[in-house]
């Protein structure tokens, strides 16, 4: 799978470094509309209150549950979990904020804030996550680390071949975590997670990507959701 430079998380000094880009103009130069924009556009800001620091020195870090980007505000997502829709009250089911289509299930599942995040190339696919935490720098840049899903394509196989699926929106959950800049984040997204027992929803009724495997990166393998937490 070919992640961005700086998705991987890593424990080397070498590996974290992150290279700098100047935004800079010089002197009497005019941007087209698309980089003039872009330029202008304020920089990614956490909201409320430090949950806690980590790291020491240069390497210290705040961390908070949300940041605010492009006018629109994320924040830490908690994996998913199935449940059983006929134990809810009615205001269970508001505080969980459930689409028709999820309690059309019996069992669903929630996931908060799944997110696009902006592609390397033009041949690349946008990466999808669901933010486990934000933290901001001693210089205030604002990263986020996220929780990977995998487009089938990109999923290692062990043994070779391919994965067979059943729609073109399949994506496949992961633990794999993947820390890039916030302003890497494009917009928030669908995703449905649906038991293996139960019909794929009609895409025109029901946009978004589908989720009904869990892929582990390390073993390289596939497995059918099942009815516990993925956090």
């Amino acid at each position: 799978m070919k992640l961005r430079k700086l998705a991987h998380i890593s424990t080397s000094k070498e590996e974290e470094g992150v290279e700098e880009m100047s935004m800079e103009l010089e002197e009497g130069e005019i941007l087209p509309p698309e980089e003039e924009e872009e330029a202008s556009q304020e920089d990614p800001k956490p909201v409320g209150k430090r949950v806690r620091f980590s790291g020491e020195g240069s390497e210290k870090k705040s961390h908070y549950k949300v940041f605010e980007f492009s006018g629109n505000r994320y924040t830490i997502g908690i994996g998913f979990r199935f449940v059983d829709c006929s134990k809810l009250s009615e205001k269970d089911v508001k505080v969980w904020s459930f689409s028709k289509l999820a309690v059309s299930f019996s069992c669903v599942a929630k996931a908060e804030d799944p997110v696009l995040l902006a592609p390397e190339t033009k041949e690349q696919k946008p990466d999808i996550i669901i933010i486990k935490d934000i933290t901001q720098t001693i210089d205030g840049m604002v990263m986020v680390t996220g929780q990977l899903f995998y487009h089938p394509e990109d999923a290692k196989k062990k043994g070779g071949g391919n994965w067979q699926i059943r729609d073109t929106r399949e994506l496949f959950y992961s633990t794999h975590l993947v820390e890039v800049p916030a302003n890497c984040v494009m917009h928030k997204c669908v995703v449905h997670f649906i038991p293996a027992n139960k019909q794929l929803p009609d895409c025109r009724k029901h946009p978004g990507f589908i989720v009904q495997q869990i892929y582990d990166a390390v073993e390289q393998k596939l497995w059918k959701i099942a009815d516990k937490d993925h956090n």
